[in-house]
């Protein structure tokens, strides 16, 4: 950009005109800055009547381009969101029928393996706490919940479950 460039000599009026649309200091100076870059890029000054209204137009263009990407981009983060709270609701969806599933399996073992399974899994006690408060063995504890575990695996393969393993 030379000083005796015409377009110089607008770049005050240029800023005024950009910051009258933005209202914030830091855009405008991106906006007048991309203007001048377009600008000296694209046009021959020798061929241009009346600089100031060039760059006007410029600057216009500049900030349409600038809206347009902005409005893009919130949309995209609305998009994002909603699709993360859709995925959310689902996923407490299928949680809570995982949970169902599992309780309905549970409700039809018998009583013993059912309270077994849950000292363990539930309460995370260790087997051999659970073998002295029921007063069996170790070994009919590893066999209620080995068994117990089979009929929850069972049941979650015919219903095509995935529980997480922790």
């Amino acid at each position: 950009m030379k000083q005796t460039d015409p377009f110089t000599t607008y770049i005050p009026k240029l800023r005024l005109f950009v910051l009258n649309k933005t209202r914030n200091i830091d855009l405008t100076d991106d906006i007048v800055q991309e203007t001048l870059l377009r600008t000296f890029q694209r046009a021959d000054s020798s061929h241009i009547n009346n600089p100031l209204a060039y760059l006007y137009t410029v600057s216009k263009t500049v900030l349409f381009d600038h809206w347009k990407s902005q409005q893009k981009t919130e949309t995209d983060e609305q998009l994002e969101t909603l699709v993360d709270e859709t995925m959310y609701v689902e996923d407490q969806y299928l949680a809570e029928e995982k949970i169902k599933i599992l309780s309905d399996v549970l409700k039809n073992m018998p009583m013993l393996r059912q309270k077994v399974f849950k000292m363990r899994r539930l309460d995370g006690m260790s087997r051999e706490d659970i073998s002295q408060e029921l007063d069996i063995s170790v070994e009919a504890v590893k066999k209620h919940i080995t068994r117990a575990m089979v009929e929850i695996t069972l049941c979650a393969e015919e219903h095509d479950l995935i529980f997480d393993k922790k």
